[in-house]
């Protein structure tokens, strides 16, 4: 209307002015919708991180926009199974010791996160942790993979040495360190040894294996080894702190190794025949400690061994009457004489007598042998496995000991001859308990008649007299019975030694010496000629007080299981595991050879067939005909293919009496049970303990 009355008044001069600023402002606000995009900072091309710098102040606009920083790429790695509740600390420390450099915890989603590394490998070595534990929780680790990377990984495909490539897809499909606990180390110095590598990595956890490969030439380590741990967590906290370290001037690069070969998937197949399957899980199993008796025998070279002693046929030894007594009494001969060959070669026998805790890692128990072995029969079949520094067998040859120079090569030989057929008979292999041999003394065989012949005279000494106590003032709390033992042996011989300990409050399990103790003799004449000779001498650096006592310290029971004495000896001894096919008879004759028996007793069933109830007691006239006996049987004698166990039992003790001795050992007097906490049952005076 307006540009109308203009038209109609005549003033177009006016009208031509308004169209020109009509335009101008057109083109004008055309040009500020094209460039709004570009001139607005939430929209331009920065990081979030930029974008706040903007808005707290820390930098301008111009500034930002003028100086663009490259975004960062990040190697992701998605977390999934995290517990419920997990923090972003708790990560940090969890990859301890490598850096996050970006960690995103989805508020909606939870159990997982996303974790990023600037650097490929700090990435790589994170999956190492892949179904590792969390606070409880089982986690799982999955690289997230760019076209970038895509793109490398083809391009280092093709640049790769075939080789490698064989090697890195033949550990694909094989279990991470936290699942298997194996770790592999390169790079380890030429004069490692198994005790140094144990001791640090012991550190992180139980360490069930150690192997470290020798050459066979040089007989030096070969620059690597292999860890297995009990615990896979264990195994993961070691990798991550160890990767890198320095060790004997080297730095450790550790891998995850492969998972041990299982024999019995190995060699067996559902095609197997059952001897086959039977044989390699027996082989699989051979390393465990409870498979065979020490001193085991078998029964057909006991055989051989009685006919060639004898002079006569093994015919004649398995057949006629009683056949399965010459077996049993054979046997116990050739355990004995087993027993004094190998003390006489520097083998510690009671610790096969005590329940092994260490066993050896060099020295193997070979057992089952044929009849008549040799020395070098053994040393050709183990030496090719490594260098062998002694063999000790016997004259019977059933049984021996066999020593290496390094202890993979034991491991080596252990793992492959273990129910290998040797001659006619397969190998039974034990590892030896630890530290078996010591040096063997001088004038062995001249002193062997002379120690037994005093040890039989110190041994008719039974019980100790009364009035043979002695209380112990002001011991060093650092002295023990062994030292108290060693100070008063020249006063004459010793039947107990007590030292009284109370619990330590700081260390739970352990035990501190309260400051005295006591002692008693088997003589009175050694109580005087203490108080005369030991009255205020210094024991580790105290001087000691002696007084008399009226007590009577019991006995040390051994805990370990020593030829079977639960009980003070006596002329009665119990014997149990008898075959039922076994009769009266031939217990007798077994057991006359060692003495005029004064009787023998076999319990009979109250119902049933059979004869006995599978035990009996065997009495003798004197206590040096029981102990004989005992001395002989209770090591590894078998009647009918069960083993003898032996025990003392009271002397006039039957059958009524031995139950309600049993039944003691169970409850107390007032009829309640035992608890399971041992408690100290020390009587000690007022006025003792004053003094």
């Amino acid at each position: 209307m307006f540009t109308e009355f203009l038209e109609a008044h005549g003033q177009e001069k006016i009208l031509k002015d308004l169209n020109s600023e009509d335009k101008i402002e057109e083109s004008l606000s055309q040009n500020e919708i094209d460039d709004e995009p570009t001139n607005k900072i939430a929209n331009a091309n920065i990081s979030d991180f930029e974008y706040l710098k903007i808005k707290s102040g820390k930098k301008s606009e111009a500034e930002i926009l003028n100086n663009p920083e490259t975004k960062t790429e990040y190697h992701t790695i998605v977390i999934r199974g995290l517990p419920y509740k997990v923090k972003k600390a708790m990560l940090k420390e969890f990859f301890k010791p490598l850096k996050l450099d970006s960690i995103r915890l989805p508020p909606k989603i939870k159990g997982m996160a996303y974790i990023g590394f600037k650097n490929k490998c700090d990435a790589e070595q994170c999956l190492i942790k892949n179904k590792s534990f969390l606070n409880g929780k089982r986690i799982l680790l999955y690289p997230m993979k760019n076209e970038a990377d895509d793109l490398e990984e083809n391009n280092n495909l093709n640049k790769r040495n075939p080789d490698w490539q064989k090697q890195t897809d033949s550990l694909i499909h094989e279990e991470s360190i936290a699942e298997s606990g194996r770790i592999f180390i390169r790079n380890l110095p030429f004069i490692t040894t198994e005790e140094e590598l144990q001791t640090v990595f012991e550190k992180y956890g139980p360490v069930t294996e150690v192997i470290i490969p020798i050459d066979k030439i040089s007989r030096q380590v070969k620059g690597y080894g292999l860890i297995t741990y009990l615990m896979p967590e264990h195994a993961v906290k070691a990798y991550t702190e160890l990767d890198g370290t320095i060790f004997h001037g080297r730095m450790l690069h550790l891998l995850p190794g492969k998972a041990k070969i299982n024999l019995e998937d190995e060699t067996t197949d559902e095609r197997s025949s059952f001897k086959k399957k039977k044989m390699a899980k027996l082989k699989s199993e051979a390393g465990l400690s409870y498979n065979w008796n020490s001193l085991f025998l078998g029964q057909n070279a006991v055989a051989d061994i009685i006919a060639k002693t004898y002079n006569t046929t093994k015919e004649n030894v398995l057949t006629g009457d009683n056949a399965a007594v010459r077996l049993a009494l054979g046997e116990s001969q050739i355990v004995s004489d087993t027993k004094v060959y190998l003390e006489n070669h520097g083998v510690k026998l009671d610790i096969f007598n005590q329940t092994v805790i260490n066993r050896s890692k060099n020295v193997i128990l070979v057992k089952n042998l044929p009849a008549d072995t040799t020395e070098l029969e053994l040393k050709d079949i183990f030496s090719k496995y490594g260098l062998v520094n002694r063999v000790v067998l016997p004259p019977s040859g059933v049984t021996g000991l066999i020593e290496f120079v390094q202890n993979s090569e034991a491991k080596s030989a252990f793992r492959q001859l273990a129910y290998s057929k040797f001659k006619h008979l397969p190998l039974y292999l034990e590892w030896a308990p630890d530290k078996v041999f010591t040096d063997v003394p001088q004038n062995v065989h001249e002193e062997t008649f002379s120690n037994s012949t005093n040890k039989n005279i110190e041994d008719d000494i039974d019980e100790p007299e009364p009035d043979t106590t002695l209380f112990i003032k002001n011991i060093n709390f650092n002295t023990v019975e062994e030292d108290i033992t060693k100070h008063f042996e020249p006063c004459g011989k010793i039947a107990n030694v007590t030292v009284a300990r109370r619990k330590d409050p700081n260390l739970p399990g352990q035990f501190l010496s309260m400051g005295y103790g006591f002692i008693q003799f088997y003589r009175q004449k050694s109580v005087n000629e203490a108080l005369k000779t030991k009255q205020l001498s210094m024991l580790d650096g105290h001087s000691i007080e002696l007084k008399r006592s009226n007590r009577t310290l019991q006995t040390a029971t051994a805990v370990e299981r020593k030829q079977g004495k639960s009980y003070e000896e006596s002329t009665k001894i119990l014997v149990r595991n008898i075959p039922f096919q076994a009769s009266i008879q031939e217990v007798i004759e077994l057991f006359k050879t060692f003495g005029e028996l004064k009787g023998l007793r076999m319990p009979k069933k109250m119902v049933g067939t059979g004869t006995h109830r599978g035990f009996a007691f065997v009495e003798y006239n004197s206590k040096t005909e029981a102990r004989a006996a005992m001395e002989s049987m209770c090591q590894s004698t078998h009647l009918y293919g069960r083993r003898l166990v032996l025990e003392w039992a009271q002397a006039g003790e039957n059958l009524d009496e031995m139950r309600k001795r049993t039944a003691d050992q169970y409850q107390l007097p007032g009829g309640l049970k035992k608890q399971c906490k041992s408690v100290a049952d020390i009587q000690i005076d007022e006025d003792e303990i004053k003094e």
